[in-house]
């Protein structure tokens, strides 16, 4: 699809319709994401005693608390993963076009925040640096270089070492992927600890589910096609281990504190960020 039109139907998809309420959702999770000292004033009796400044307060015998305020700029960053795993598609949508949907969703949101949006583009290395410009040629670039056919593998980890590297700090990072074995936990440890970074894993509902047709796969071979007949035994067997494998990978995500957040394609990817978003907030 034309990058224009594309963009064009997404407003009209997101915009008109669900958009507003994913809006104030987004907002109430990471208006308060980072906050500076300011200064140091008397304890009024309303406030947190969990800003008390207590080494003031010995000093002068009066209760003295910190102030923060709010930073104002908030530095969103879209990774976004154009490996060729995300290609794969078994039913309407591939995980490339589901990505590009929940990007443009999180951006719409960004910019009527008014955050700075970046992206990362990558496979086994960054594809493209993009940095803040005028929204919509921002957007445009972005959306055309996804919609591009890439056919290398994805290597998160490396991305996440390039954004130690550059020296990213203070930023809300999404990285959209297929990625779920991101296993460097220091680097893992070392990348959120100046950052809040959201791992958005995608996936084919049939991948975790082996669940196609009744559980008959048809494999498409360039011109012919190959039909399997599942046993239902072995797939419950897969689908218990890639549980297991996914919520071994949210646990270390969490232990290094890195929020996580699972959609596939037969999910209403809308109300899932609409409803995590409230979670957390």
């Amino acid at each position: 699809m034309n990058t224009y039109k594309k963009i064009k139907t997404f407003e009209l998809k997101f915009k008109k319709n669900l958009w507003s309420n994913l809006f104030w959702a987004y907002k109430s999770a990471f208006i308060w994401s980072w906050i500076e000292f300011s200064e140091i004033k008397q304890y009024a009796y309303w406030e947190n005693i969990k800003n008390i400044d207590w080494k003031t307060t010995a000093k002068k015998w009066e209760l003295y608390t910190k102030k923060y305020e709010e930073e104002r700029d908030l530095n969103v960053i879209f990774v976004l993963d154009i490996s060729k795993s995300m290609n794969f598609w078994s039913k309407d949508i591939t995980k490339k076009q589901l990505q590009e949907e929940i990007f443009y969703t999180l951006w719409l949101s960004a910019i009527e925040n008014d955050d700075n949006v970046w992206a990362i583009i990558y496979d086994e290395e960054i594809k493209e640096f993009i940095f803040p410009k005028k929204w919509f040629w921002n957007l445009y670039k972005i959306l055309e270089k996804l919609e591009q056919n890439w056919t290398k593998n994805k290597n998160t980890i490396n991305i996440l070492k390039e954004i130690i590297k550059r020296h990213i700090k203070k930023s809300l990072i999404f990285i959209l992927t297929d990625d779920e074995k991101i296993d460097d936990e220091k680097v893992l440890k070392i990348a959120s600890k100046e950052n809040q970074i959201i791992i958005i894993n995608i996936f084919d509902f049939f991948e975790n589910n082996l669940f196609l047709n009744n559980s008959n796969l048809a494999l498409n071979l360039d011109k012919s096609s190959i039909n399997i007949n599942l046993d239902k035994q072995k797939i419950t067997e897969f689908v218990n281990l890639r549980k297991e494998n996914l919520e071994n990978f949210k646990n270390k995500l969490q232990k290094n504190h890195i929020w996580y957040l699972y959609i596939d394609t037969n999910m209403n990817f809308y109300n899932e960020l609409r409803q995590y978003f409230y979670k957390i907030s």
